[in-house]
């Protein structure tokens, strides 16, 4: 019970810090205590494995394993938090989901602001898939039918990553080998979203040029993995006009994209829905888009 008090306390925490409609995070708070037990007592589970040398205590992911077979396919998840909060184990709850349903769940942390700065948390995303495309089958997983995904802050590194030619020639394998990307809630379009005050240049960029190309809006490209963009019509931190936007950019440049608008989603709500218990609309999206792309059968 008392870790359960302390996960508590660091949502709290991590809701403090973001300036943005805070009171729309409030329902993650709530979800808090049963992430953790989820993190806590999930049987099959190996943690803090280091996906660097050298590793700093954020530089680490963790495995969630379906039960023993034929090799996996495997969803990666990169927290939220405004580049600056959040913790692989507040999503936990993912893997309870989706773990009995065959799938390996990789969940990871990169560093944050103010410790490191852009482009610093897009070079652990990159280091992390290296990892695992090169070690997940060690696991279990197959590392040929692997689909990342995000929340917020989350899906802004990974689409970066997607289409930006300086993160890309970064991995070890060719991104289109990726089966998918799964983008909640992200923020794409920084001026769409008015995110132009001076505390976030400071913690996001360095210089002007930085600011352009730490926008994914700014880099269509066809040549990306099939793409699922979700985004709930309620979201004020990141908001629905500038998600469709990038969609809209990208399907015009020739890439895979579908774009989900849910009608009365927040920014938290759908997240929330992943959980085993809810499995709601953005859950729906996610989990046919998932089938289809790795050809997992409907357990």
């Amino acid at each position: 019970m008392r870790r359960g008090w302390l996960i508590l306390i660091a949502l709290v925490i991590a809701v403090s810090a973001c300036k943005t409609a805070p009171k729309h995070y409030l329902p993650l708070v709530g979800a808090g205590v049963g992430s953790f037990n989820a993190y806590a007592a999930y049987p099959r589970q190996v943690r803090n494995i280091p996906y660097v040398e050298n590793a700093d205590a954020r530089q680490v992911l963790d495995l969630y394993l379906p039960e023993p077979g034929e090799p996996a396919p495997v969803i990666v998840f990169l927290h939220g938090g405004h580049w600056r909060s959040g913790h692989r184990r507040l999503y936990a709850q993912m893997a309870e989901t989706l773990c009995p349903q065959g799938y390996v769940v990789a969940l990871v942390d990169y560093r944050l602001v103010p410790d490191v700065h852009y482009p610093a948390f897009m070079e652990d995303a990159v280091a992390a898939l290296n990892w695992l495309h090169a070690h997940i089958g060690k696991y279990g997983g197959d590392p040929e039918r692997m689909i990342v995904s995000g929340h917020s802050a989350g899906s802004h590194i990974l689409a970066l990553l997607l289409v930006h030619d300086r993160f890309r020639d970064l991995l070890d394998f060719d991104v289109r080998k990726l089966s998918g990307a799964v983008l909640f809630s992200g923020p794409f379009d920084f001026e769409q979203d008015n995110l132009l005050d001076e505390e976030f240049l400071r913690m996001m960029t360095v210089t002007e040029a930085d600011f352009h190309e730490a926008q994914p809006i700014n880099h269509p490209r066809a040549d990306v993995p099939p793409l699922l963009i979700i985004n709930g019509d309620r979201d004020v931190v990141t908001s629905e006009k500038q998600a469709r936007r990038f969609a809209e950019a990208m399907q015009n440049a020739g890439a895979d994209v579908e774009y989900v608008m849910l009608p009365g989603g927040d920014h938290i709500s759908v997240v929330l829905d992943m959980t085993p218990r809810r499995r709601g609309p953005a859950y729906q999206a996610f989990i046919a888009f998932v089938r289809a792309h790795t050809g997992q059968p409907e357990c």
